[in-house]
């Protein structure tokens, strides 16, 4: 049977990721893997320094995923136009070449396809799916060397702006791209020499989503690169932080974030958008209105199983980043869990309940179905930008971002609150916006002391009750050890136990 035609499941074929053409290392147990195989291949064509960089991307690739999860696949273009060597978002200069590359890894039984296809008349497509033949897994076991040897090249670009197609987009550099790339490589760095991960974990992946938006997501050392994305090829719209698996993780399972072995806690501002809306109307939301956002009265003909709170919250976060009414109906539902009745919803229902969001927001309805969330999205990236670059370089402590909340280890959370509401004021000129823990934790200072019971020495954690996996004790000693850090960072507070 052809190698392509290998018999897989759809199930199998679902759990895929893109080709990560940026992977890479310089480390010789890793060279000299990728040379043995590399000489083993008889049908190989072109430039030999080409075809050798071509074959490790691949190899290190589909080693990084097959060490999480041995049953992913990587999701792998044929479009020649997906590949363009001359760009500065492909410093290893990876083009079309590649496709041949993989004709030869699959002729030779180095590694399995499931070919895709695209049907130009529907416009339904399926990318070819690339995995290690079971040759390939048994050299995995016997590499010598570990997943910490594989990173991005250094050189891959941090700071991305797209066009209206969302295409990635040639720019001259200004002193303030040059500033920004400076900012996300020192971040990278920070993140690249920390073991982040789900501490209960005995398998580092996570199960997400149901039905169709269903996924496997991998929690390694090697997702966590972080880059700046800019869009409509203008520098005034979007430039969120992008990257690192805790962006796809849900808020209950990043509670158990461990930063090379420390606890976290993450802070979030409340309602970021809405407040950033009406401080351009020159109002403090907090200040002056101080309501929950979200509550609404009793819509009416509304499935009485429906939370009106977490739905008028949904279709007001949609609402802000569409440009038209049915588009925002459109994304709610996309966006509403699979069977839950909110998916239900009609577009007449959905119009009463944002005509009622309207009026409790009347100084920024006109900002409702406008498109202002890709102008909101910049000025969070510029408030963001300066609570990271706080932590690199004053705090000198790993701090993640998810847009509107910052996880950072225990015995930060207060800096952070402070710096949360610095940031937000440098940027919109208004005070006091409203930061939170989403972490259920308590810290004993604020509490009354008991003079029958010992005070203990730090936060009690209501969220941390499970022991650390096996897995995750092994993997944060090799990673310590690999990196040569030390037993305890310069950042760990004192009464911080490393487990």
């Amino acid at each position: 049977m052809a190698l392509d035609t290998l018999v897989t499941s759809d199930l199998d074929l679902m759990n895929a990721r893109p080709l990560d053409v940026h992977r890479w290392s310089e480390y010789p147990e890793v060279n000299d893997f990728v040379n043995e195989i590399y000489s083993t291949l008889k049908s190989i064509k072109g430039h030999q320094n080409t075809g050798k960089k071509l074959v490790k991307v691949l190899l290190l690739d589909l080693y990084v995923a097959w060490c999480g999860d041995p049953s992913m696949k990587i999701m792998f273009s044929r479009d020649n136009n997906a590949y363009k060597a001359k760009s500065r978002y492909s410093e290893l200069h990876i083009g079309k070449t590649i496709i041949g590359i993989v004709d030869t890894l699959v002729t030779e039984g180095i590694i399995h396809e499931q070919k895709g296809f695209n049907d130009r008349i529907t416009g339904i497509g399926f990318l070819s799916r690339l995995w290690a033949s079971e040759g390939l897994q048994e050299r995995f076991k016997q590499a010598r060397f570990s997943q910490f040897a594989i990173e991005h090249h250094q050189d891959r670009e941090t700071v991305i702006l797209r066009n209206e197609d969302k295409e990635a987009e040639e720019y001259l550099d200004t002193s303030e791209t040059i500033r920004m790339r400076q900012l996300l490589q020192d971040y990278n760095s920070l993140l690249s020499n920390t073991h982040i991960d789900l501490y209960d974990l005995e398998i580092p992946v996570l199960e997400i989503g149901t039905g169709k938006k269903k996924m496997r997501l991998q929690i390694n050392q090697q997702d966590k690169f972080v880059r700046r994305i800019f869009n409509n090829g203008r520098w005034d719209q979007g430039g969120r932080f992008y990257g690192g698996w805790w962006q796809r993780c849900p808020s209950e399972y990043r509670k158990k974030i461990k930063m090379d072995g420390i606890l976290t806690a993450e802070v979030d501002f409340s309602g970021l958008h809405i407040v950033i809306l009406y401080a351009q109307q020159g109002i403090n939301y907090w200040a002056e209105i101080n309501e929950d956002p979200y509550e609404l009265p009793k819509i009416r003909d509304i499935d009485p199983d429906i939370d009106i709170r977490a739905a008028a919250k949904l279709l007001m976060l949609t609402a802000i980043n569409a440009t038209e009414e049915v588009e925002a109906f459109q994304a709610f539902r996309f966006q509403a869990e699979t069977g839950a009745p909110e998916k239900r919803m009609t577009n007449e229902q959905l119009s009463w309940m944002l005509n009622a969001l309207k009026r409790k927001h009347s100084p920024i309805a006109h900002k409702l179905a406008s498109g202002a969330g890709i102008d909101l999205m910049y000025v969070d990236s510029q408030i963001a930008e300066k609570i990271i670059s706080t932590f690199i370089y004053d705090c000198k402590c790993p701090i993640l971002t998810v847009h509107d909340s910052f996880v950072v280890p225990i015995g930060y959370d207060r800096i952070l609150q402070q710096v949360m509401e610095s940031a937000f004021t440098a940027v919109t000129g208004i005070t006091h916006p409203v930061v939170k823990h989403t972490t259920e934790y308590y810290d004993v200072m604020e509490e009354e002391p008991n003079p029958n019971e010992p005070i203990p020495d730090g936060p009690i954690f209501t969220h941390h009750i499970q022991d650390p996996s096996q897995r995750h004790l092994k993997e944060l000693a090799l990673f310590k050890e690999f990196k040569g850090k030390p037993d305890q960072e310069p950042w760990v507070p004192d009464w911080t136990m490393v487990y």
